[in-house]
């Protein structure tokens, strides 16, 4: 956490670098893209890596959050980069949804630094969707974690399939499989995956 106050226009909750970080792609997104979170989300993913069994079985939720937590810390624990970022919520939410609530309250504090807030729960993203249309000459957007991917593709980063493919690996590791979900998961998302997912992972 070299510079904890920078702000980079990409923020994203602790849900949503879970799930990313889970992924194949998670070492390329480290290399390429510039990231924000809070404090809250920060102390989250910390408190998922003392919990949360390293020994758990493969394949089952603590095992993933665990794995997620862990990866997703490396970054934002790396003293020579600054290219992931912490910022500090005032006044601090408490609670389920603390890391949500922690993104809202930035973005309502310094709603001109981000044009996209990253996660996944609807009900967070259509109150930061309100906070951005309510505010003046602002485009910010709220959107689902496969958004990084995307924005890791518009970097030509990756591919298409390995984007498409991705995607698949983390609404399946999820459990992100329902319709609202998988509608969320492409909105914003001008990419077509029919061709490399099936029918039930494409809106």
């Amino acid at each position: 956490m070299a510079d904890d106050e920078k702000r980079y226009p990409v923020i994203v909750d602790t849900d949503a670098l879970i799930a990313v970080a889970n992924t194949s792609l998670w070492p390329r997104i480290r290399e390429t893209l510039n990231l924000t979170s809070t404090n809250v989300c920060y102390q989250e993913l910390k408190r998922h890596t003392r919990e949360r069994s390293e020994y758990a079985p493969e394949g089952t939720r603590e095992r993933w959050i665990y794995e997620g937590s862990k990866n997703a810390l490396e970054p934002f624990d790396d003293d020579l980069s600054n290219s992931f970022t912490v910022v500090t919520c005032v006044p601090r939410p408490h609670g389920e949804d603390a890391g949500e609530k922690s993104i809202q309250t930035e973005i309502e504090q310094h709603i001109d630094a981000y044009r996209f807030a990253i996660l996944m729960d609807k009900h967070g993203r259509r109150s930061i969707n309100r906070v951005f249309d309510d505010a003046e000459g602002t485009t910010g957007k709220a959107v689902a974690p496969t958004f990084l991917l995307y924005l890791l593709l518009d970097a030509g980063e990756c591919t298409v399939e390995e984007f498409c493919q991705t995607c698949g690996e983390m609404l399946r590791g999820e459990g992100w499989t329902g319709y609202q979900a998988i509608r969320a998961a492409w909105d914003a998302i001008p990419v077509d995956c029919s061709q490399y997912l099936s029918d039930d992972l494409v809106a």
